[in-house]
């Protein structure tokens, strides 16, 4: 089934004190690798901002938010209404070794019964690294008209399968790299080990980037 990859660069980013989208890893501008591993997936990619000038490098279409200022769910709603497709996979710029490989997989579990397909890693489910069908839109439209902006409480509200660990493939070969593609980016401290995470990684394994 076709589907298109949503990026949402959205976020104030308060915690990190500048855009973590535009920061740079062993000289790669964060959202450009994002970018690049969703573009392994489909042709189909969808930025998600309302700052269009930020992104306009990207080269790609830029999508503002019908909704502006209701948070992930805005940006969620913003780009399935924008797409051409139905089955949607959504990436936050904050997690920057998203990996193709692990996306196909989660595309691969999609069923016709579900609205959503989500990781559970470590206990918590990552609705901003998922699969998400055009028939959860309503209820999406429904939350951000009533302002129930919460991402749990959309999801109490759509039918979700939920994959774990030990279904990944990645996650029995690698473990350790497996867990870096949900690492997630907000603070300072969060950046440095993001760099520090890479440049080990690129030690290890003699240049080649195999995040």
């Amino acid at each position: 089934m076709e589907s298109t990859m949503l990026l949402l660069a959205g976020g104030k980013s308060s915690r990190m004190g500048e855009n973590k989208a535009l920061l740079t890893i062993a000289g790669d501008v964060n959202i450009s690798r994002v970018a690049s591993e969703l573009k392994k997936v489909s042709d189909n990619v969808l930025v998600i901002t309302n700052t269009f000038d930020d992104y306009r490098f990207l080269q790609l279409p830029l999508i503002a938010d019908l909704h502006k200022d209701h948070g992930p769910l805005g940006g969620l709603h913003a780009g399935m209404t924008a797409s051409q497709t139905q089955l949607h996979f959504l990436a936050a710029c904050d997690m920057p070794f998203v990996s193709a490989t692990v996306i196909h997989e989660l595309m691969a579990n999609y069923e016709p019964s579900f609205d959503a397909v989500i990781p559970e890693i470590n206990g918590r489910l990552q609705p901003l690294f998922a699969v998400y069908h055009k028939t959860c839109l309503p209820v999406l439209t429904e939350c951000l008209m009533s302002r129930e902006l919460k991402m749990s409480r959309f999801l109490e509200k759509i039918s979700v399968k939920i994959i774990r660990e030990k279904d990944f493939k990645l996650y029995h070969e690698n473990p350790e790299c497996f867990q870096h593609v949900f690492f997630n980016m907000n603070t300072r401290e969060d950046y440095q080990e993001a760099v520090h995470i890479k440049q080990t990684e690129w030690d290890i394994k003699g240049g080649r980037d195999e995040l």
